[in-house]
């Protein structure tokens, strides 16, 4: 396998367990049936994106370090980026952000994304993913970011019961992920995003209806220290979240008959629809 293969294969194993998606990988389907497709998406061509019935119930709230503007050019594209790739794992590539699966099929050794299912019949999910972003370092190309993502505020319904989403819990997860500035983004105009987090939707997931990866390639997502992944900066981050939960919450832990509490969504899309 190549060195590009092989950081790309490391990259989705850490955010799909990251996720607890573990489903997400696999190459049958949930029933031992034929292999899962793990191509191209196959939604049908449309230029408004639309929420997915298995994460309606769900949102993204997301923090940054002082500084970091999660409104901005880079912060509104991560936040895009980090929520297909969620999406992705957890629903599967069809439901992803509009122009998501496209935009690392230019990078060497791509495309990443060709891991995913097309559709993982997982589902649905219920609660909270939270996400922060730690520091954005320009490039000559356009910038890197490192970031957290913890997922166990989020439950799935199975057989009638919500249980923990995965394997993830309360340690968070750091990344560090490369975005590639291409002419088109450099033709763009810099918009500044506005919040839409107080709007009636806000207890359900929030997304953008166009492509925010126009102009961008994404060159994966690769876990930054694994040998320091429960002293880090996300560690801490999450412990401010979630103090009490253990290290790895199995979706055996428990079964209720509740869903878990649903934040409002935070920043939001301020043209997301449902």
């Amino acid at each position: 396998m190549s060195e590009g293969g092989r950081i790309m294969r490391l990259a989705a194993a850490v955010l799909l367990a990251m996720l607890g998606v573990v489903a997400a990988c696999d190459s049958t389907t949930e029933h031992g049936g034929a292999p899962a497709t793990t191509s191209a998406s196959h939604r049908p061509a449309t230029d408004v994106y639309e929420v997915p019935d298995q994460i309606r119930d769900a949102t993204m709230v997301w923090s940054a370090e002082p500084g970091i503007d999660l409104l901005a050019t880079e912060g509104t594209l991560i936040r895009a980026a980090l929520e297909s790739f969620a999406i992705g794992s957890l629903a599967g590539l069809d439901y992803t952000y509009l122009g998501f699966a496209d935009s690392s099929n230019s990078v060497a050794g791509g495309p990443l994304y060709s891991l995913f299912r097309a559709d993982t019949g997982q589902g649905p999910f219920a609660g909270t993913l939270h996400g922060h972003l730690q520091q954005i370092v320009p490039t000559e190309v356009g910038f890197d970011v490192i970031s957290c993502v913890l997922s166990v505020g989020l439950d799935v319904k199975v057989d009638g019961k919500y249980s923990p989403s995965g394997l993830a819990g309360g340690e968070g997860g750091e990344l560090r992920s490369r975005f590639i500035r291409t002419g088109e983004a450099a033709k763009s105009p810099v918009v500044k995003q506005s919040s839409s987090s107080t709007g009636p939707d806000s207890r359900h997931w929030q997304a953008p209806t166009g492509n925010q990866f126009i102009g961008w390639e994404i060159d994966g997502f690769t876990d930054r220290d694994p040998t320091t992944s429960g002293n880090g900066r996300c560690a801490r981050w999450a412990r401010s979240l979630y103090p009490h939960t253990t290290p790895a919450i199995a979706r055996d832990a428990y079964a209720r008959d509740n869903p878990p509490p649903v934040q409002p969504a935070y920043p939001g899309w301020p043209d997301s629809s449902h």
